[in-house]
C-alpha cells in the first residue's frame, strides 16, 4: 500500500523550501536596493555640498570683487577733489589712494562643482526638480554678473590707457617720482581727467544685489535638500 501521506509531506517541505529561497532571493535584493538607494542619495548629497561651498566661494569672489569697485571709486572721488592742487592734498590719504587707480585687477569664478553634477549621473537624481533649476539659474547670475565686473575693468583699462600719454611715461620713467608729479602728469590732459571721472562712477554704475540674493537663496534651499 502506497504512503500518500509521506509523498504530500515531501511535497510540502519542497515547496517550504522553495518558499525560503525565493523569500531569501527577494530580501536579499530588497536589502541590497535598499542600500544602493541610500548610497545614491548620499552621494547626491555630497555633491551637492561641492556645489554649495562653490556657490559660497563664488559670493566672496563677487564681493570682494565690488571692494575693489569701490575703492576704485573712492579713490578717483579723492584725486579729482585735489585735482590741480595735490600740494594740498592730505599725505596720508594721498599714500592710501594715490596708486588705486592704476591696479590691475581680474577676477573670476568657478564651476567646476556644477560641471562634476552635471557630468555623472547625479544631477538627474535630484529628488526636486525646483532645486536643479535654480542650481542652473544662479551659475547662470554668476556667469552675466562676472561679465559685467569685466567689462567695467576693460572700461577701466581702455581710459587709463588713453591717458597714459608721452609725458606721462616718461614721469613714470623717472625714479623716486612723487604722488603729486603723478597725477599732475594724468590729468594734465583730458584724457587723464576723463579716466578718474569714468572711475568714479564704477561703483554707481555697480549692482551685484541680484547675484548676491540669488547665490544665498540657493544655498539655503541645497541646507535644506541635504538635511532632509
Amino acid at each position: 500500500m502506497k504512503d500518500n501521506g509521506g509523498k504530500r509531506r515531501d511535497w510540502f517541505g519542497y515547496l517550504m523550501n522553495f518558499v525560503a529561497v525565493c523569500l531569501g532571493i527577494a530580501i536579499t535584493f530588497a536589502g541590497q536596493g535598499l542600500i544602493n538607494r541610500k548610497s545614491e542619495k548620499n552621494e547626491v548629497k555630497s555633491s551637492l555640498m561641492l556645489v554649495r561651498n562653490e556657490l559660497q566661494d563664488n559670493l566672496s569672489y563677487i564681493e570682494f570683487s565690488d571692494s575693489v569697485l569701490t575703492r576704485f571709486s573712492e579713490a578717483a572721488r579723492f584725486l579729482i577733489r585735489y585735482e590741480g592742487r595735490y600740494s594740498q592734498a592730505p599725505e596720508d590719504s594721498m599714500a592710501v589712494y594715490c596708486n588705486v587707480p592704476l591696479t590691475a585687477f581680474e577676477i573670476s569664478h568657478s564651476e567646476d562643482a556644477l560641471e562634476l553634477l552635471k557630468n555623472s549621473s547625479l544631477f538627474t537624481k535630484i529628488k526636486d526638480l525646483d532645486l536643479s533649476l535654480e542650481i542652473i539659474h544662479t551659475y547662470g547670475a554668476i556667469s552675466d554678473e562676472m561679465a559685467v565686473v569685466k567689462f567695467y575693468h576693460e572700461h577701466k583699462d581702455k581710459y587709463l590707457e588713453s591717458a597714459m600719454d608721452s609725458n606721462v611715461k616718461n614721469i613714470l620713467a623717472n625714479d623716486n617720482i612723487t604722488a603729486e608729479q603723478l597725477w599732475g602728469a594724468i590729468t594734465a590732459s583730458r584724457e587723464g581727467r576723463q579716466f578718474l571721472r569714468e572711475l568714479s562712477r564704477l561703483q554707481m554704475m555697480h549692482d551685484s544685489s541680484y547675484a548676491r540674493n540669488t547665490i544665498r537663496s540657493t544655498i539655503e534651499s541645497i541646507d535644506r535638500y541635504i538635511q532632509r
